[in-house]
């Protein structure tokens, strides 16, 4: 019982400290947009940024000026006036690189941090080292580019100097959500700065200008009317949409990518294209209209929602004509709050997994069969005898974040197929692990089937490759963690073949003995059981084919001669000279042993 109460006091705590980051969050929101000064809206980005980074002990927001082809700095707190000569190019030093790349940087060592910044020129070397006079010392840095849709703005920047373990991946998560909105605040009052200087320097544009400024205040209406509906009516995601589509002059509806639906409602002619329309969008960040063919053909406009890197769904607006003034307003305005709260949820459920996680692990250490058959039951199971385990590993050239967003989307259509009665699915970065317990072995093979079709369908459709290690048999309470060690096995096995899809453990064979030796061993291993057959192999490619043909039809010389297309006689002659080069004989049991495990070696991890 003591047990529970403090896994409930910590998701508790954990949930409390979510709430907490996600109201100053809202706090900050409400605060950048209340005004339309630049100077003001700088200001207030550092104050809440520094508020919402704890640990950060100064900062600094560097906006790209286009007639320099630079970024420099607006606004900074904790540095001194010389922070305000720093001037960088495009692609140059930490903050150059996060606004070419648009990708946030966090770096926790100061050798990494200097060595990062080792094309700064040494005037601006000089600058940043003098701008604080701890500078020297400094533990970690943060880099958040800071975009408006498509457009980059600038780049804030996050220092921690006293603190060892300062800023860290929460600030990572936290800031990815505030630069969206800070990049909103800061193209409005960037908006309105022009307009202003525009009314001050062509009158004659004064009736444009007016227009220009009450859209832009429409715009700002809109943003605090739905931010409200966010923050203070709690209306969630559901709740946002339909008044987004209430405010529009044409329909809209929201595809949700990891549930594959449609919110507020799916609509019929969209079901059938929804997976084009994902595949399509899940790698680009600007909106496009298309065409969707099925029993009707209709013309759509879909505006990609995401976060950071990870591909959340997408906006769709039916018609070709293009969208009103307002409706790109209401769009644009409503997108980022939709990225907030859908991030809101993810995070919850993130917290649980993470802690189905810690308490998944922690049973499978526990070897007392009483106290495993509690950890199960708090894991919401009978602790059966017959076990099941899976575990789905992807694999990609993408970020963590979006492998993550592709676990989950993985984990979604398992879902739709694997019974979870008595059972444990759940995902946990960018691995899906599933675990179940049963009185007999009546569905193991469905199972595997259910779960391998899956996996082929999934590496079938998608660039980042899904493989998985599975393992069932009967275990006392307490040794559970034995299965899910053979589950390992399996899908590292697959990992050094480089193979995908999903391989049963007890489908390794023999291979089990050598998984873990690395391959540079194995190689080793060939390099000495086949001399210079192998490392001269353009000149002896024949007789090494030969023995791998020899080999193969277990030293059977009709069977190999035919497969090579040669006379037994010349077939003799060549073993018997493999025979001397290798300094063996093959007529010796340890001598053949040797050579046909090199062999099988050969074919199951060599490169």
């Amino acid at each position: 019982m003591e047990r529970k109460e403090t896994l409930l006091d910590q998701f508790n705590a954990e949930n409390q400290k979510t709430q907490y980051h996600v109201m100053n969050l809202m706090e900050s929101f409400r605060a950048i947009n209340s005004t339309l000064e630049l100077d003001e809206v700088l200001k207030k980005i550092m104050h809440f940024a520094l508020k919402i980074v704890e640990t950060a002990e100064a900062g600094h927001i560097q906006m790209y000026d286009a007639s320099l082809d630079k970024l420099i700095v607006k606004s900074y707190v904790g540095f001194n006036d010389l922070i305000r000569d720093f001037k960088v190019s495009v692609g140059q030093s930490i903050t150059g690189k996060v606004f070419r790349d648009g990708r946030l940087k966090l770096i926790t060592k100061r050798e990494e941090i200097y060595d990062r910044m080792s094309d700064l020129s040494e005037e601006n070397f000089t600058i940043i080292d003098q701008a604080h006079p701890n500078n020297e010392n400094i533990k970690s840095l943060l880099s958040v580019p800071v975009s408006f849709g498509t457009k980059r703005i600038g780049v804030m920047t996050f220092h921690c100097f006293d603190v060892e373990e300062g800023l860290n991946e929460t600030d990572f998560l936290l800031l990815e959500s505030f630069a969206s909105q800070a990049a909103i605040a800061l193209h409005n009052a960037q908006l309105h700065t022009e307009v202003q200087k525009s009314l001050d320097d062509v009158t004659s544009l004064s009736q444009k200008l007016k227009e220009t400024n009450a859209l832009l205040g429409k715009q700002n209406e809109i943003h605090r009317h739905l931010t409200e509906l966010s923050i203070h009516n709690n209306k969630g995601l559901k709740g946002i949409i339909l008044e987004m589509d209430r405010l529009m002059e044409r329909k809209l509806v929201y595809a949700d990518y990891l549930e594959g639906n449609c919110v507020p409602a799916q609509i019929k002619y969209y079901d059938k294209s929804l997976d084009d329309i994902f595949l399509i969008f899940a790698n680009k960040t600007e909106p496009s209209y298309v065409s969707i063919c099925d029993t009707v053909q209709i013309e759509c406009y879909i505006y990609p929602i995401r976060s950071g890197s990870v591909f959340l769904g997408c906006l769709i607006v039916e018609g070709s004509s293009p969208l009103s003034q307002l409706d790109l307003l209401i769009i644009e305005q409503g997108a980022p709050i939709l990225s907030l709260e859908i991030m809101k949820l993810r995070s919850q459920t993130e917290i649980l997994y993470k802690k189905t996680y810690e308490n998944y692990q922690n049973f499978l250490k526990i070897k007392n069969p009483q106290l495993a058959e509690i950890a199960a039951k708090e894991l919401g199971l009978q602790h059966h005898p017959f076990l099941q385990s899976a575990i789905i590993e992807l694999d990609g050239n993408v970020d963590l974040r979006s492998l993550e967003n592709s676990a989950l989307l993985l984990l979604t259509q398992l879902k739709e197929q694997i019974p979870l009665e008595n059972s444990l699915l759940f995902s946990y970065h960018n691995k899906v692990l599933y675990f179940s317990s049963a009185q007999e072995a009546g569905g193991k093979t469905s199972m595997f089937k259910i779960i391998e079709k899956i996996i082929n369908r999934w590496n079938e459709e998608f660039p980042v490759v899904a493989r998985a290690g599975y393992c069932t048999g009967y275990y006392y309470p307490g040794q559970a963690e034995e299965n899910q060690l053979k589950a390992e096995k399996a899908l590292l096995h697959l990992k050094k073949q480089k193979k995908q899809g999903l391989l049963n453990y007890r489908d390794i064979g023999i291979s089990t003995l050598f998984l873990n030796h690395s391959l540079e061993e194995i190689d080793a291993f060939l390099q000495e059981t086949f001399s210079i057959l192998w490392t001269n192999r353009e000149n002896k490619e024949e007789l090494l084919h030969t023995l791998f043909v020899y080999i193969k039809n277990n030293r059977s010389m009709t069977a190999t001669a035919k497969q090579l297309h040669i006379h037994t006689n010349t077939l003799y002659h060549r073993i018997k000279k493999i025979e001397e080069i290798l300094d063996l004989d093959f007529n010796h049991y340890e001598d053949y042993l040797k050579v046909q495990l090199a062999v099988y070696l050969y074919y199951t991890f060599s490169d």
